[in-house]
């Protein structure tokens, strides 16, 4: 089985996160994934960005969806050479052409509360109305978003990504559990919380195996060694490049 790569953020540690540049150069290579992050806009838009706040990532300042798309169309994404943010469509839209994979994050707002409804059944629509909803990898840390949001249509996969604290509360059991109870059939983990008998586990389960925060080559090595079914990396130069040796 072939351990699969998805380009996180874009490339984040290689172009600005998120950004135009990222996405472009992102569909140039044999990544089989692409991984970004969707919120909700004040006036209804879907928007690629990380953070739940402009801060970090952008010339802007608070909540982005205090705001509306009239003004973060506005705002530059720091690193990028004067680009803007990007509209989920337009993401689509640069890998329409490609064979990757589009694995979207549904995000949490400010204070890490989930979203009212409807924004899980928006962000469906609007891949479906795309025309990729079958080549959508749906993820997100609440399990009850991901869960929800494959009732308004059944993408290629989707998976709860596990924050490590819950792996540590509830147990690898515990997590088993609640994921085959709501219909989940996949798990991501950190890549820390990640070994073989841990692997092993979870495919006994019946549950696909993938890992997160992989940006260096001893961890991405790790990651092949395990045979996990995919990892997003900030840095899928580095992946790429220990594939290929393998």
């Amino acid at each position: 089985m072939k351990t699969e790569i998805a380009s996180h953020r874009g490339g984040a540690l290689l172009w600005a996160e998120n950004s135009r540049l990222a996405f472009e150069n992102t569909a140039r290579l044999p990544v089989e994934q692409v991984e970004f992050d969707v919120h909700p806009t004040l006036d209804g838009k879907l928007v690629v960005i990380h953070d739940e706040t402009l801060d970090r990532t952008t010339d802007g300042h608070g909540p982005v969806c205090a705001h509306d798309w009239a003004d973060l169309s506005k705002l530059i994404l720091k690193g990028s050479g004067g680009q803007r943010m990007l509209l989920l469509d337009e993401v689509m839209e640069i890998f329409r052409p490609t064979k990757i994979v589009l694995r979207l994050e549904l995000k949490t707002g400010p204070g890490h509360v989930p979203y009212a409804d409807p924004h899980a059944a928006k962000v469906v629509a609007a891949v479906k109305a795309g025309g990729m909803l079958e080549r959508t990898v749906l993820t997100s840390f609440q399990l009850g978003t991901v869960a929800e949001a494959v009732r308004h249509g059944q993408p290629m996969n989707h998976v709860w990504l596990v924050a490590p604290h819950t792996q540590i509360d509830i147990g690898l059991a515990g997590v088993i559990a609640v994921t085959k109870a709501n219909g989940v059939p996949m798990l991501g983990l950190r890549s820390t919380m990640l070994d073989a008998p841990t692997v092993a586990t979870v495919r006994q389960a019946g549950l696909g195996i993938g890992g997160w925060a992989c940006n260096d080559a001893a961890m991405i090595a790790k990651m092949f060694e395990l045979a996990v079914d995919v990892f997003t990396t900030d840095r899928p130069d580095l992946a790429l490049a220990e594939r290929s040796k393998r």
